[in-house]
């Protein structure tokens, strides 16, 4: 075991970094509360406090059990939300926590890689100052648990239990998706085993040796391994696996159609709830989140290339690009979403940073280059992305609405604005929606401010059922556009409004 002061010693710069991250995003939590934005904070508040409160181990959305996502995300969420802390700071900061943990394995596994410190630290700021990242790191999500499911499977991939636990982490956060490290390791170790079989001279070890941590001069006899690991992945992969055969047992046709059916198949196959794309979108997205560090990517690409060449082994190539397969495939999907992206930074801020491997052999050139590099970043953070005046949310007429009536009303009934009502029937007509897309209405933060049952409504003729089903001390919330569809009504009465939310109380 290493000693502290060791680590330490030989890590200095991430260690300074990733305390110069944690230090500057707490100070901006601190000092700039805001409620949590729609859509993803809101709901998985919601959803893990829900299932605090049944107690459940299945997600759960104003008391519908919701079969799109697997339960690790809220569930950690909804613990986190028990502390007697406000959950605005709690959540974050477990998720800045988590962000941290998940550029330190980063880092980890690049430096097991490249067996000197300077390109993974470059690897690891890129990473965490690319623009995308920075939001990621400030609020509720379920990215930063697939960035650590796959980096930590590798990680400690030799060891079978904790390996395990992190594609557990990626499984169980990101549904199958998880599996990916374990697939393309599947994948090297039985492509592997064919040739060698085949006498081919290509050695099958290479990898294997990295991953393990050892120095390529050493990896012969770790290397032999590699049968047995086939093993060990599949086993790891039935593993995982017994969450859905569970879910499959219990909710059976429910579960297949929302969870495989529509929340994956069908995004795959079409651009559901409204989130079209151009072809080349995620190359256009990339591109725009590595700013002027995107020129470094083909010169960062013929360096891994030429180190390829140089290496005694072919193999190091397809180890430094083993996330690149995802971003291919994810280009063929029609649902576009940018924060897709997230996992593939890493893997990008790699290719940009690997030309510098030409200068960190000088002890002054690195000095220089580190130089440069604080600029930039200084550079990033503060003018370009405008990191301490950037927010993601605001206390807006809707939050405010949410918590009025939460001390005034019963149940809230919320009439979605004429555009969502619109854009709804457009994709529904289309077939461009899932079960759960009407759950969230146009600010489902809402129902976690409201605390209380809220109902979204998507249609006039949904309205006219719904206002006579009101009781006593039940409200309905509406944009002042609409407000001609409730002033001839005698039952209700206005009870405040809020810029341009109206909110009418039975």
């Amino acid at each position: 075991m290493m000693s502290i002061k060791k680590i330490l010693s030989e890590h200095f710069l991430i260690v300074i970094f990733l305390v110069f991250f944690a230090s500057i995003t707490t100070y901006k939590f601190i000092v700039h509360p805001t409620p949590f934005y729609d859509w993803d904070e809101g709901i998985y508040a919601q959803v893990g406090r829900e299932m605090m409160q049944k107690p459940s181990l299945v997600p759960l959305w104003q008391n519908q059990v919701w079969l799109d996502k697997p339960p690790l995300v809220p569930l950690f969420y909804g613990l986190v939300g028990l502390l007697p802390i406000k959950p605005e700071y709690s959540l974050r900061f477990a998720t800045l926590g988590l962000t941290i943990f998940a550029l330190a394995l980063v880092y980890i596994f690049y430096y097991r890689l490249i067996k000197k410190p300077e390109i993974p630290f470059l690897t690891v700021a890129v990473t965490a100052l690319v623009p995308l990242f920075v939001q990621r790191a400030q609020v509720l999500n379920v990215d930063v648990f697939l960035l650590i499911g796959w980096y930590g499977y590798l990680v400690f991939f030799p060891k079978f239990w904790s390996s395990l636990g992190f594609l557990l982490i990626g499984v169980l956060s990101k549904s199958t998706l998880g599996f990916y490290p374990a697939v393309v390791l599947l994948f090297y170790y039985v492509v592997t085993s064919y040739l060698r079989k085949q006498g081919s001279r290509i050695d099958v070890n290479y990898i294997d040796s990295r991953l393990r941590g050892n120095d390529h001069k050493n990896y012969g006899n770790e290397g032999k391994s590699y049968k047995s690991d086939i093993g060990k992945i599949i086993i790891q992969i039935l593993i995982c696996s017994l969450w859905f055969m569970i879910m499959i047992i219990v909710y059976r046709n429910d579960f297949l159609r929302t969870h495989f059916v529509e929340s994956q198949f069908k995004r795959v196959t079409a651009s559901i709830e409204s989130h079209f794309g151009q072809r080349m979108f995620y190359f256009d997205e990339i591109f725009n989140q590595l700013g002027v560090l995107k020129w470094f990517l083909p010169v960062g690409l013929l360096s891994l290339i030429i180190s390829c060449l140089k290496s005694r082994n072919r193999n190091f190539f397809f180890s430094l690009l083993i996330f690149f397969p995802w971003f291919l495939f994810l280009n063929l999907t029609k649902t576009k979403i940018a924060w897709y992206l997230y996992v593939i930074i890493p893997q990008f801020a790699l290719i940009v940073v690997y030309p510098f491997q030409i200068a960190i052999k000088s002890r002054l050139l690195t000095n220089v280059l580190l130089i440069i590099i604080i600029i930039i970043v200084a550079k990033i953070v503060v003018i370009d992305n405008r990191f301490f005046t950037t927010f993601y949310s605001q206390t807006d007429e809707n939050y405010e609405t949410a918590i009025y009536a939460k001390r005034q009303c019963d149940r809230l009934g919320y009439l979605v604005s004429d555009n969502t009502r619109s854009t709804y029937a457009t994709l529904k007509s289309m077939n461009l929606v899932i079960t759960s897309t009407r759950w969230w209405g146009d600010h489902p933060s809402m129902v976690y401010y409201f605390g209380k049952k809220v109902d979204f409504i998507y249609s006039l003729s949904e309205l006219r059922g719904y206002l006579p089903s009101m009781k006593i001390n039940d409200c309905i919330a509406f944009d002042q556009s609409d407000s001609k569809y409730f002033n001839t009504n005698q039952t209700l009465s206005s009870l405040n409004k809020f810029n341009n939310i109206e909110l009418y109380r039975k």
